[in-house]
């Protein structure tokens, strides 16, 4: 048995629900044209290999979709909980991001160019996109989201994250839904593919390094798998873009507090910045180091 599991390279362990893949020498080499920023998806591990493909499909069409116009509204809120500006550092400081977006893509034509299955049971595929006409039967709506909510204390960050992706579309899987959260270090990892729900599991992977690393891109640990991360990447790229109209306002509120059974108010002074704006998110490269996946987007108003 223990033969079996080494070659196969996969260790259930079943108290945790999580499988863990055993580090190996080597590492997974990705396709050259995974790398280079042209319309791909990636489905999540799955076995069944026709609900993979067809995963992947759908999500590439969801980054083409986004790759058009994006209605964006983001609001961004940064509390300090002492109106001392003098006293204004990281553990008094809280912040709250907010934004929401969708997008839409005409009736669209495509071929599927490139297609590949990781060892991981994922499935990547490459789109070239025909055309826009309204002879295509393919159409495209996506609806995003994102909160994220971070607390400085004593230097240490505590916070809440959560991402969704919802898409309609007239192609062989007609609704998903991307659903990620993180609270109290707790992770909720959850797909929907019409009626097939999908949990993803924590697993340690094995890739081999690829591309350059640049200033401007941002990374993100692979840990629930390529989608997992490649999406975590679009939406650290959004909640960091700053809109050339940005709405700035300040303000103080009261805020109550006990201490030692008493009541106490304090001054709470917040700063937000509202951006509601067009813009077009487009995957220029990738490249992979020590199993973190790194992007660039590039995101234009």
């Amino acid at each position: 048995m223990l033969v079996l599991l080494l070659l196969n390279n996969i260790v259930d362990v079943s108290d945790t629900g999580e499988s863990i893949s055993s580090p190996v020498s080597y590492g997974e080499k990705l396709p050259q044209w995974f790398f280079e920023g042209g319309c791909i998806g990636i489905s999540d591990p799955i076995n069944d290999t026709i609900m993979a493909y067809n995963q992947a499909v759908q999500r590439a069409l969801i980054f083409y979709a986004l790759s058009s116009n994006v209605d964006a509204s983001i609001v961004y809120e940064y509390y300090y909980l002492n109106a001392n500006k003098s006293n204004r550092n990281r553990e008094n400081q809280k912040s709250h991001w907010i934004a929401e977006f969708n997008a839409y893509a005409n009736a669209t034509a495509y071929t599927v160019k490139k297609v590949y299955r990781t060892k991981y049971n994922e499935t990547i595929v490459l789109l070239d996109i025909n055309r826009e006409t309204e002879d295509a039967n393919t159409r495209v709506a996506v609806l995003g989201s994102f909160m994220y909510h971070y607390e400085y204390l004593n230097e240490k960050l505590a916070y809440g994250e959560k991402q969704i992706l919802k898409t309609i579309t007239t192609d062989s899987i007609e609704y998903s839904e991307w659903n990620s959260t993180i609270d109290n270090a707790q992770y909720l990892k959850t797909t929907t593919s019409d009626e097939y729900l999908n949990t993803l599991k924590k697993f340690v992977v094995s890739y081999s390094d690829a591309g350059s690393i640049t200033d401007e891109m941002v990374f993100s640990d692979i840990n629930f798998g390529l989608w997992d991360s490649f999406v975590d990447t679009f939406f650290q790229s959004i909640s960091i873009f700053e809109s050339k109209d940005v709405v700035v306002k300040n303000t103080t509120r009261q805020i109550s507090s006990e201490d030692n059974g008493m009541y106490k108010n304090k001054s709470q002074d917040i700063s937000r910045l509202v951006m509601k704006t067009k813009i077009s998110c487009r995957l220029k490269y990738l490249s992979l180091k020590n199993n973190k996946l790194y992007a660039n987007w590039e995101i234009i108003e």
